[in-house]
């Protein structure tokens, strides 16, 4: 007899295991051992002659199911004829066997089970039997390898063998899964074994499953459990380039799933998806992107891996890629081509090595913080149940997305600053605190940052600023050179302008030895320059107080755009009227940028924010 009994159960209610699991399982609460048998037929013809060829077929394919659930598949032996191999305790017997049928069976297969079924054979011991029909020409020339409709009608038969029934039959309480939702699953083999569907029916030695499928491993751990010994270590999984479809299975460590030996791009969705509440198993899955036909269920692959379990990691080929993550913390690495990498959930390291490479961002722009720093950039989800604080190496544009709305963020133009010395930082808060009399906006603060990094002059963004509409707003047209260099003094220095100075200067611009940009970056650096020789006491003073001003002004910019990132226009305005120079006016600046920032931060109605890290210090840290 048999060493294993069986037993019967319920639909469970849920649709993903009920497609597939009919109500017999084999008991494994004694052990987890299930014995399998080779045998000839009841019929005496068959035609499989090569025994070894034989058991090493069948033994391969019980070595497909082995890593996903916890069952061992033991060898007992080579019979003549199931009914001896039954009785001498094999659970499973592969059958080499021509049926009584002619109409296209390639093979059959009984449920886990001690009573004989009511179908072909009849004996005690038929339950989990399997029988290969000679008689049909796909079994009779396949190769058996993997890939092949041959190998696949195997592993079919050993699904009926544990308890799977076919996807398309229904009985009562079971969907079929053509009533499931089609845009999750389709009725075709690279989704089940189980399924009689192919994309590729001409095509009988590639393209066809070579282990269980998403939806199997999913039926089947639900039956016998994972096996949480498959791959428990840090493990690589290099997506090797085959002629079939198959499974990775990891139940633990720090993973990867790895494309870079491909020789085009691949799509990696790295597993994230839970299909049904009853099996506590995580699927994503991975193909070639030409293959990827916008959703999973439209395409038409002819490679296909299935990504099951605990895989954190990515890394994608030499060519264009999509790499997606999880809500684990990820690390995807790009490679040549120009990559597109989304991190989802989790804290991740995003690195798109070489190309154009794009990292996306679900959410509202609003609710993100873009922190610059001269190696790296982090992009935090300032949302509690968000996408976590990412940071990324080698990522030239960012988008952040809704289903209503993109909004695209290229870091070749805004991504530069915090490469630069403090000072050209600095220097870059004084041109807006001269020539729009206000705090910098975080944003353009960035832009011309990496503007200045990529090589243009600070003269040259001086005759830029000169042109601006906030620069005309605050030194209107018509103001005459007097005026102008009343106004620039106040602006940059809070006083009027020393008689002799202000004389030289006007005679300077009237006579056109300068322009007027060129004037506001003389008297910003004239306020920084040491004292000449033989300079006054007065002038020294005169000169210390100018620097203290200005550089009170520039903290107060840097505080505003640069540690804290803001970019609302009104505000920086706002923030910079506060200040006169006074000790309290500096601290009412101050409190009004802790103000505008807590309400920046809030992720439902607050701002986005870019704040740069490493180059200022920050003399309000004590502050707010």
């Amino acid at each position: 007899m048999a060493f294993l009994s069986a037993f019967t159960f319920d639909p469970t209610g849920d649709g993903i295991i009920d497609v597939l699991v009919d109500g017999y399982a084999w008991d494994l609460s004694q052990s987890t051992t299930i014995t399998w048998a080779l045998a000839d037929g009841l019929n005496p013809l068959h035609d499989w002659d090569d025994r070894t060829a034989a058991i090493n077929t069948f033994a391969t394919a019980l070595g497909t199911f082995e890593p996903f659930i916890n069952v061992t598949f033991e060898f007992l032996g080579d019979f003549s004829d199931p009914e001896a191999a039954g009785q001498a305790g094999a659970d499973i017997v592969y059958t080499l066997d021509n049926t009584a049928t002619d109409d296209g069976t390639l093979a059959y297969a009984y449920y886990p089970g001690p009573e004989p079924f009511t179908l072909f054979e009849q004996y005690e011991t038929e339950g989990g039997d399997v029988f290969m029909n000679f008689t049909s020409n796909i079994v009779n020339s396949s190769s058996f390898q993997p890939g092949s409709e041959g190998f696949l009608t195997v592993i079919h038969e050993i699904g009926h063998a544990l308890g799977l029934k076919h996807p398309f039959d229904s009985s009562l309480g079971r969907p079929t899964l053509d009533t499931l939702d089609q845009n999750v699953v389709r009725d075709l083999d690279w989704f089940s074994v189980m399924s009689y569907s192919d994309q590729f029916d001409s095509q009988r030695e590639r393209w066809d499953p070579a282990t269980p499928m998403v939806l199997d491993v999913l039926g089947l751990q639900y039956l016998y459990g994972p096996n949480n010994s498959t791959n428990t270590g840090n493990t690589t999984y290099a997506l090797t380039t085959e002629d079939y479809y198959y499974t990775i299975w990891d139940a633990g460590g720090i993973d990867r799933a790895d494309a870079s030996g491909q020789s085009e791009g691949w799509t990696i969705f790295l597993p994230d998806f839970s299909p049904t509440p009853l099996v506590n198993t995580l699927t994503g899955f991975a193909l070639p992107s030409s293959q990827f036909d916008d959703t999973l269920v439209d395409s038409e692959p002819t490679e296909m891996v299935w990504l099951m379990g605990d895989i954190e990691n990515a890394t994608g080929s030499r060519f264009n890629d999509w790499i997606n993550g999880s809500d684990l913390d990820n690390d995807l690495r790009g490679g040549a081509g120009d990559d597109e990498l989304e991190g989802y959930g989790g804290n991740d390291t995003i690195d798109g090595n070489e190309g154009l490479d794009l990292a996306y961002f679900v959410g509202d722009q609003f609710s993100y913080t873009v922190t610059l720093a001269a190696n790296q950039i982090t992009v935090q989800d300032r949302r509690a149940d968000g996408a976590g604080t990412d940071t990324l190496r080698n990522v030239e544009l960012l988008e952040f997305y809704t289903d209503d709305d993109r909004a695209t963020l290229d870091l070749q133009q805004f991504g530069g600053p915090a490469g630069l010395a403090a000072a050209e930082l600095e220097s870059f808060i004084e041109l807006y605190i001269a020539y729009f009399n206000r705090a910098p906006d975080a944003l353009g603060l960035n832009f011309w940052g990496t503007a200045f990094a990529n090589g243009t002059t600070l003269q040259e963004m001086a005759a830029l600023f000169i042109d601006q509409p906030e620069t005309r707003a605050t030194y209107p047209e018509g103001l005459s050179n007097e005026d102008f260099a009343t106004a620039v003094y106040d602006n940059v220095l809070g006083r009027v302008p020393d008689q002799d100075g202000f004389d030289f200067w006007v005679g300077v611009l009237n006579g056109g030895g300068v322009g007027r940009e060129q004037f506001i970056l003389a008297v910003l650096d004239g306020a920084k320059a040491s004292p000449p020789a033989g300079a006054s006491q007065d002038f020294i003073d005169q000169q210390l107080a100018d620097r203290a001003f200005l550089a009170d002004k520039t903290d107060i910019g840097a505080l505003y755009a640069v540690h804290r990132g803001m970019s609302d226009v009104d505000n920086a305005i706002a923030v910079m009227s506060q200040f006169d120079g006074s000790d309290s006016s500096l601290a009412s600046a101050v409190a009004a940028i802790d103000q505008f920032y807590a309400q920046a931060v809030d992720p439902e109605s607050g701002s986005f924010l870019m704040p740069v890290v490493g180059v200022l210090d920050n003399p309000f840290d004590t502050i707010g």
